[in-house]
C-alpha cells in the first residue's frame, strides 16, 4: 500500500484521524487520536511508573502499528515529561503511507506537525537518536520483525488493524510469538476487548485482564501473571465466556472440547477466579 490507500477523516470529536481505504478501518476512532494513544499505552501500562523507577537499564516499548506515529509520539512526550530512565521504543509497521498523509497535512494533524523534524529523520533514517531516547522502525513483518528486537520488552502496546482486517496478527500462535518478547512484569495493552481476543490471548500463555473505557468499550490488558494486572478476569467472565456464541480464538472457527479444556485449566482461574 501507499499514500493513496489512506484517507484523512473527522471523527465526531471533530479531531482528525486516518481511514485505510481498503478496509475502511480509522485508527483510533474512539476517543480520537491523543486521548485514545495517552489512555491505553501511556496510562494503562503504567509507562511514567515504568520510566521514573529506579534503574540503570532503559525501559523498552514495543509499538506494534506505527500508522501516523500517534501512540509513538505520547510515549515519546510521556518520557520527556518524566526525565527518568533511558527510553528504547522500537516500532513494527510495513507501510509509511498513515505517517506521510499526517505529515503532509499540518492543520489536520498538529501533533505530527510539532514533530516534523523527528518523524522526517525516522522516515529517512529508520532510527533516530536523542538523549534518553532510541527509537527504531522496523519494517516488513511484524512477526518476523520480533526476532530482531534488542531484547524483552516491557511495555507493548499493540494497535495492529483489527482481527478482520489484519487476521494474521490475531490468532494464538502469533500472540505467543509476541507473549515470548514480553519482559517478567512487562504490560501488554490493546484496544480489543472482544471475547474471541480475549480468549485468544489466554490460550497464547498472558494472565487477561479489563482495561479502561476507551469511550463506550472496555480494553484489554494482559501480562505474565497477576501482579500487573488492576481487574483480572475471573469467574464472572468465565461464566459470560461460556455462555458466549464468541467463544473460539481467533483464527479457529470452533471450539474444540480440548481447547475448552485448555482455557478452563488456566491457572488464572484456579479456586473461582478474580472478580471479573
Amino acid at each position: 500500500m501507499g499514500l493513496s490507500d489512506f484517507e484523512p477523516v473527522v471523527l465526531a470529536s471533530g479531531e482528525w484521524s486516518i481511514r485505510e481505504r481498503r478496509s475502511g478501518e480509522i485508527m483510533h476512532p474512539g476517543l480520537g487520536p491523543r486521548r485514545e494513544a495517552e489512555l491505553l499505552y501511556v496510562e494503562q501500562t503504567r509507562l511514567a511508573e515504568r520510566l521514573a523507577a529506579p534503574g540503570s537499564s532503559p525501559v523498552r516499548v514495543l509499538d506494534v502499528g506505527l500508522g501516523a506515529a500517534t501512540n509513538a509520539l505520547a510515549i515519546l512526550d510521556c518520557a520527556g515529561r518524566v526525565k527518568g530512565r533511558v527510553l528504547h521504543l522500537t516500532s513494527l509497521e510495513r507501510d509509511d503511507g498513515p505517517l506521510r498523509l499526517a505529515l503532509g497535512d499540518a492543520v489536520r494533524f498538529p501533533a505530527q506537525a510539532a514533530h516534523r523534524a523527528l518523524l522526517e529523520s525516522l522516515l529517512a533514517q529508520r532510527s533516530v537518536e536523542a538523549p534518553a531516547m532510541r527509537w527504531r522502525w522496523l519494517e516488513g513483518d511484524a512477526l518476523e520483525a520480533l526476532g530482531r528486537l534488542d531484547g524483552p520488552q516491557d511495555v507493548i502496546c499493540f494497535d495492529p488493524f483489527s482481527p478482520e482486517a489484519n487476521p494474521s496478527l490475531w490468532t494464538v500462535e502469533a500472540l505467543q510469538r509476541v507473549r515470548r518478547v514480553l519482559a517478567p512484569g512487562g504490560v501488554f495493552s490493546t484496544y480489543s476487548a472482544s471475547t474471541r481476543t480475549r480468549v485468544t490471548l489466554l490460550l497464547a500463555g498472558y494472565w487477561v485482564g479489563t482495561g479502561a473505557t476507551a469511550a463506550v468499550k472496555e480494553t484489554t490488558v494482559a501480562s505474565d501473571g497477576p501482579a500487573a494486572l488492576v481487574a483480572p478476569l475471573g469467574a464472572r467472565w468465565l461464566q459470560r465466556w461460556r455462555r458466549s456464541s464468541a467463544r473460539a480464538p481467533h483464527g479457529v472457527e470452533r471450539l474444540t472440547p480440548e481447547l475448552e479444556q485448555a482455557v478452563l485449566a488456566l491457572p488464572q482461574f484456579a479456586g473461582g477466579g478474580a472478580r471479573c
